[in-house]
Formats: structure tokens, C-alpha cells, sequence
């Protein structure tokens, strides 16, 4: 891999680095909210508890993505 071709390929692992830090602060926040409107009991309890469970998937995905993304970046600075 050449030195331009090694930055434009930094440049794509970092915007995808922020784009990953925005789902989980997203998906972080859907549960949060859901786990607090669940204390509350507003919607049926079973809906929040699956909201939060999606969320939860979500970040374990996240979390998987952003290891690989990390190793790649490891790799490339």
C-alpha cells in the first residue's frame, strides 16, 4: 500500500471511527431513556423491555465494530 493510498484509507477508518461513536451514543441513549420510561411504567413494560434489549444488541454490535475498526487504525498509523 503507498503512503496516499494508506491516508485515504486513515481518512475512511476514522469518518467510520465517528459514524460508530454516534450509533452508540444513540443506541446508550435509546435504553437509557427506555430503562427510565420503564421505571415509570408509561408504555407496557414488555415494549420497553425489548427496546432495551435491541439497544443492548446494538452496542454489542457496535462494540464488535469498533474493535475491528480500532485494529485497522492500529495497523494503518
Amino acid at each position: 500500500m503507498t503512503l496516499d493510498e494508506r491516508q485515504e484509507m486513515l481518512k475512511i477508518v476514522e469518518a467510520h471511527e465517528r459514524t460508530l461513536g454516534v450509533a452508540e451514543a444513540c443506541a446508550r441513549t435509546t435504553r437509557d431513556l427506555a430503562a427510565e420510561v420503564g421505571r415509570g411504567s408509561v408504555p407496557a413494560k414488555e415494549d420497553l423491555l425489548q427496546t432495551v434489549q435491541e439497544a443492548e444488541r446494538v452496542l454489542t454490535e457496535c462494540a464488535g465494530v469498533r474493535q475491528e475498526i480500532e485494529r485497522l487504525l492500529r495497523q494503518l498509523r
